[in-house]
């Protein structure tokens, strides 16, 4: 089967959608901020209702989490398509995916017990800690005044934020380089929409192949 000309490849464009996805959700990261009360000042009332900011910041943080890890493995699955069809890439794509191999190798993790685990009450705080937004020496939340999230934060508690950023960027540029991605957008959507009928046209034939 005659390979695809790499510029014509949908695979280069899910690539770059998923690296663009990432970076975006990464800045929706950086910008989670919460400030704490003091003990001494908190009512009842300012307690419970720091309790369901801290939840919903936990919350938040996690989910654009989840949505980086997806879209990076996404994209290394793209880029590995890819090469095969332009050699130029071969160094780029080791690059990239030797970066985020730790993030691969926490996806069982990430969508087994660890996720389960704020069903306890330590939990948050071991999120926190885990994620370096909280000092591992620290017996909890009673001195913090302030959580946010800078380059620093671990993602899957196994990668600087920073690092996976920088990454993606970096691999993103590149592409744009070799490939003028945004030179002609209509070329880029007609690719898209060519490649999205053959996918629907090959599903709608296997029943009647199966039969």
């Amino acid at each position: 089967m005659a390979s695809i000309e790499p510029e014509r490849n949908p695979s280069l464009y899910l690539l770059s959608d998923h690296l663009d996805a990432a970076l975006a959700r990464g800045e929706e990261l950086l910008a989670q901020d919460l400030a704490l009360d003091t003990p001494d000042a908190a009512t009842l009332r300012d307690w419970l209702r720091q309790t369901r900011d801290l939840n919903g910041f936990v919350s938040a943080i996690r989910t654009l989490e989840y949505a980086i890890t997806a879209r990076l493995l996404q994209a290394r699955k793209r880029a590995d398509d890819l090469k095969r069809g332009d050699s130029r890439l071969k160094p780029l794509v080791a690059l990239f995916v030797g970066g985020t191999t730790p993030l691969a190798d926490a996806v069982a993790e990430l969508g087994g017990s660890d996720a389960r685990a704020f069903d306890d009450a330590d939990a948050v705080p071991a999120f926190l800690r885990s994620r370096g937004l909280l000092a591992p020496d620290a017996a909890g939340l009673a001195l913090v005044t302030r959580l946010g999230v800078d380059e620093d934060y671990l993602v899957a508690g196994r990668i600087r934020l920073g690092t996976l950023l920088d990454l993606a960027a970096a691999f993103l540029d590149a592409l744009d380089r070799l490939y003028d991605l945004h030179g002609d957008a209509t070329e880029r959507v007609e690719i898209a929409a060519a490649h999205a009928a053959h996918m629907l046209g090959a599903a709608s034939a296997e029943p009647s192949a199966a039969n």
